[in-house]
């Protein structure tokens, strides 16, 4: 049975907004035209490029560890560095990777290495910095994939899941940047390996801001599977944890600006917003119509293609994301 919309986000976002340091408007986000004009501005075309190079044949389903994934990762880098992005320093980074070690058992490659060989995977990190130090928000989505099927040489191309999480941080960090506009906490922009075989790339990052002192100060939202199913609902997962109250109530009043009906789930262990909550940090997951599983019939197959994504799904998502990240920033 799909859930009731949150009721409690009225009264909620108020102590929310106060508690951010809400920046010089202090107009409500129903009646913001600038959050309006924000959410407009997401490009579905550029988007959907995206989900096309991600799940073409040939990136071979971009398994971690694999000659593809690092092709992507360099795509990635490079469209962060065009944007002007910065490295994320506050981790020790100098460059846009954070490294780390994977096992080639757990990856789903052609021709693995021995078993004694780690490999060396990546998240690929980027930031806007704010004004205040340590405060971050941070975007997450998985960009590796499940290779090749090696009995039937099918490609998993992973469109869906996760080209479209992808594409939506990419989109995001292109908005954001073009704004002009530097906001009161740092968004981050974090492209994350490693997680389809065992959610290494959230361990890694999640490991690094404990160690950086930066658990306190971030919220996070993955994104993940925005575009397929024919549901016309966006699914919040907020593990049932109460430091996730805050975004969700963001989610929500973002939500009902762009009149987007938004389904709160619980415990959602699956994604990689668990691993961060292991580290008592706030991370929630959003995507499109996942509460009823029959609406992504085409997960983890090799059926999930870009000419089966949603643009709705994609857009809405994106848009109430959009809205509500600017807003937990400012």
């Amino acid at each position: 049975m799909r859930r009731s919309r949150l009721l409690l986000a009225a009264a909620l976002l108020p102590l929310l907004l106060a508690g951010a340091g809400c920046g010089a408007s202090q107009v409500p986000a129903e009646k913001d035209p600038f959050l309006v004009s924000l959410a407009e501005m997401v490009d579905t075309s550029r988007m959907m490029q995206t989900i096309e190079y991600m799940a073409g044949d040939e990136l071979r389903g971009r398994p971690s560890g694999s000659e593809q994934s690092r092709e992507l990762e360099d795509h990635l880098e490079e469209s962060l560095a065009g944007l002007g992005l910065d490295p994320l320093d506050e981790l020790g980074l100098e460059g846009y990777r954070q490294e780390f070690p994977v096992p080639p058992e757990r990856c789903f490659l052609e021709s693995p290495p021995p078993a004694e060989t780690l490999l060396t995977c990546a998240n690929v990190l980027a930031k806007l910095p704010g004004a205040s130090s340590g405060e971050m928000v941070i975007l997450t989505a998985n960009y590796d994939g499940m290779g090749v099927d090696t009995s039937s040489g099918d490609i998993y191309p992973g469109a869906d899941y996760n080209a479209s999480g992808t594409s939506a941080v990419l989109e995001l960090a292109r908005i954001f940047s073009s704004l002009g506009h530097e906001p009161a906490k740092t968004l981050v922009f974090a492209f994350l390996g490693a997680e389809e075989c065992g959610g290494y790339g959230a361990d890694a990052l999640a490991e690094a801001l404990e160690s950086g002192g930066l658990r306190d100060g971030v919220h996070i939202i993955n994104i993940e599977g925005i575009g397929a199913g024919g549901g016309d609902y966006m699914d919040v997962w907020d593990l049932n944890y109460r430091k996730n109250r805050p975004v969700v109530a963001a989610l929500d009043e973002a939500a009902s600006l762009l009149e987007v009906e938004v389904e709160l789930g619980g415990a959602d262990p699956g994604t990689s917003a668990a691993f961060f909550y292991l580290y008592h940090m706030p991370a929630v997951t959003c995507d499109w119509s996942w509460f009823e599983r029959d609406e992504h019939p085409d997960f983890h197959l090799p059926s999930d293609t870009p000419d089966r994504i949603d643009r709705e799904g994609l857009l809405r998502v994106t848009q109430v994301v959009a809205v509500t990240a600017w807003t937990l920033a400012q």
